[in-house]
């Protein structure tokens, strides 16, 4: 099996409705997919943090679908993040149900 490498490629800050977050993209060896990281705080500082594992869905996170609730999804997850101070969500770039755009 091959040894899965992650890289981290590029950050900046980006000013969200709910707050500044530090956006990181990282790159993989396993799918190709550019995967993100959206942070808020120092995320060393404390024990537990909030952390989101969030699926990119086209036609929720940037079209508002409402076939579906995941752009609502993420939007809350943005808001408590901010909210805390501290935390992460994470977007991958990956339809969650598998089924691809087309079939949606």
């Amino acid at each position: 099996m091959p040894k899965l490498s992650v890289t981290r490629e590029a950050s900046a800050s980006i000013p969200t409705e709910h707050g500044t977050f530090q956006l990181t993209y990282f790159s993989n060896s396993a799918d190709q997919k550019e995967h993100l990281a959206f942070t808020m705080g120092d995320l060393a500082s404390q024990d537990a943090v909030l952390v989101r594992v969030h699926s990119e869905c086209f036609t929720g996170d940037v079209m508002g679908s409402r076939r579906c609730d995941c752009g609502e999804q993420l939007d809350q997850a943005l808001a408590m993040v901010a909210h805390a101070g501290v935390g992460a969500v994470l977007y991958l770039r990956q339809e969650g149900r598998g089924i691809g755009l087309l079939e949606k």
